[in-house]
């Protein structure tokens, strides 16, 4: 799997990755959600009827599970430069350029196992920040690939491009990111920029066909 080796600039990273901000937000739900929760629980308690008791221990069960995934697991993911070190190095372009950010595709492969064929998808995401690129269409984004799935799916079925340009403001960092990707994957997503909406829009991120590729990426 390919990644970059460079020191996280973490005062850059707080203020600009967007993924710490989304991390936040998620932590403010769970807790809202966690309160209300053990306030059911600690109601139904003061009913004292066997019913009651056990649906009370239904409700804390879940605020022990929603503490976890909404408040234990995302702080796991702020270890920025454990992030950044263990997800792969992907390419991604600016297809679109809005008033408020732009949008970037991915190609990322989405096979769980590399010991097998790979599978490429176009992975689009929006964003607001980009320091270190130019707001055009076309420009090179080195990202790294988070992603996320259901134990025993084939294809990871989250994937989130989160660029290198929020954990480095170094300019020659940003280059060499970029040069790290094989050019033949920066030329397949440039033959499929055109295809951003599509990837919006869709249930899930459009796999590229095997004709559709190079050799080099079958």
């Amino acid at each position: 799997m390919r990644t970059l080796d460079f020191l996280v600039d973490v005062p850059h990273a707080r203020r600009v990755n967007e993924m710490l901000a989304d991390l936040r937000r998620v932590q403010f739900s769970a807790l809202i959600m966690i309160a209300l929760l053990i306030g059911g629980a600690v109601g139904l308690f003061f009913v004292g009827e066997p019913w009651a008791m056990i649906l009370a221990g239904a409700l804390l069960v879940a605020a022990v599970g929603m503490g976890y995934a909404g408040i234990y697991a995302p702080r796991r993911a702020t270890d920025l430069q454990k992030l950044y070190s263990e997800y792969e190095l992907v390419p991604s372009v600016v297809t679109a350029v809005r008033p408020r950010g732009v949008t970037l595709l991915a190609l990322v492969n989405v096979a769980r196992d590399r010991s097998g064929p790979p599978v490429w998808a176009l992975v689009p995401r929006r964003v607001q920040n980009l320091p270190g690129h130019e707001r055009r269409e076309g420009e090179r984004v080195a990202c790294v690939a988070v992603t996320s799935g259901a134990p025993g799916s084939k294809v990871w079925q989250q994937v989130r491009p989160v660029p290198i340009a929020w954990a480095a403001r170094d300019v020659d960092v940003l280059a060499r990111a970029v040069r790290a990707i094989p050019h033949v994957e920066w030329e397949v997503l440039r033959k499929n920029m055109v295809r951003t909406e599509e990837a919006e829009k869709s249930r899930s991120y459009p796999i590229l066909k095997e004709k559709e590729l190079p050799p080099e990426l079958r």
